[in-house]
């Protein structure tokens, strides 16, 4: 299932420096792990996978992204 590979590979994805977040989405009707990024640079994306266990991977820039203070 996609939540395990997930739960095994978040850490991983979220230590790459660039990336902002991570989730599980869809791509063409079928689960993916997207992978948010502050920005989309090649060296960046050449760290990123392109697909993980049989999971497409796919990368958003979304710029940085902060908690709201209230």
């Amino acid at each position: 299932m996609i939540e395990s590979v997930f739960e095994k590979y978040k850490g991983r994805l979220m230590a790459i420096q660039g990336v902002v977040g991570v989730g599980i989405g869809k791509y063409q009707g079928k689960p993916c792990i997207k992978v948010y990024i502050a920005k989309k640079t090649d060296k960046l994306l050449e760290q990123i996978p392109s697909d993980l266990e049989g999971y497409k991977v796919r990368t958003e820039e979304t710029g940085e992204i902060r908690a709201l203070r209230t």
